[in-house]
């Protein structure tokens, strides 16, 4: 790793680090934060595992629907500094979609303190309609494989996962990848998931399984 690459990543952990404080305080109750405007972040094991996946997929291009404060956000970053020899040659090739203003401006004053706000491309409003607007930029060129993503991350709201993920489908390349977060945990989320992940193990392109990390992660991945 280049020395400017090192640097980064170490600007990165420290946003990171301290994002990871004011979660842990979320989740212990030792402070009191309306649900709207709290992290509701994935924990540092599922970010490792993400910086883990994406490393070994080489992936380069990806889309996270969710982004709230920017707390995977930015572990997808790191794995991008990470294992890129020259750090000029990352472009913008994440694009998250919130439609929360507030955590939306949370997340571009942590992306901006992690110096990553170059790379990242935040699209505010309506996730289905963002998702449809893409995918159908993905489908009018469909031999251009710079269209597809690599690594699609799912953690917005639940009632439309299914939605999301046919959408997701539509736009990952073969051999990519599609996460989903909260498939075990809180457990008021488990009837919801449960039919969730029964439809998608349904599809019989793609291969999925359960991982038990954090609060649950749903991994699948597109095989023809």
């Amino acid at each position: 790793m280049s020395d400017m690459n090192l640097n980064a990543c170490s600007r990165i952990m420290e946003v990171l680090m301290e994002l990871e404080k004011q979660s842990a305080l979320e989740r212990s109750g030792s402070i009191n934060i309306p649900h709207e405007d709290s992290m509701l972040a994935i924990t540092s094991d599922t970010g490792k595992f993400f910086n883990i996946l994406i490393s070994s997929m080489n992936a380069t291009k990806i889309l996270e629907v969710g982004t709230s404060v920017g707390y995977s956000t930015l572990w997808i970053a790191y794995s991008f500094y990470q294992n890129r020899g020259n750090s000029s040659l990352l472009k913008k090739n994440i694009i998250t979609i919130d439609n929360n203003p507030l955590k939306i401006n949370k997340a571009k004053t942590n992306f901006k303190n992690a110096g990553v706000n170059d790379i990242i491309e935040i699209i505010e409003g309506n996730a289905i309609e963002i998702l449809k607007q893409l995918s159908n930029k993905v489908n009018e060129n469909p031999d251009d494989k710079n269209q597809y993503f690599d690594f699609i991350f799912l953690d917005a709201d639940k009632e439309n996962l299914t939605e999301y993920f046919d959408l997701a489908l539509s736009m990952i390349k073969k051999g990519g990848i599609i996460v989903t977060d909260n498939v075990l945990y809180p457990e008021e989320y488990r009837p919801t998931m449960s039919k969730y992940i029964e439809y998608i193990r349904k599809i019989d392109f793609v291969q999925s399984v359960t991982v038990p990390i954090g609060y649950g992660e749903e991994i699948s991945q597109k095989i023809r």
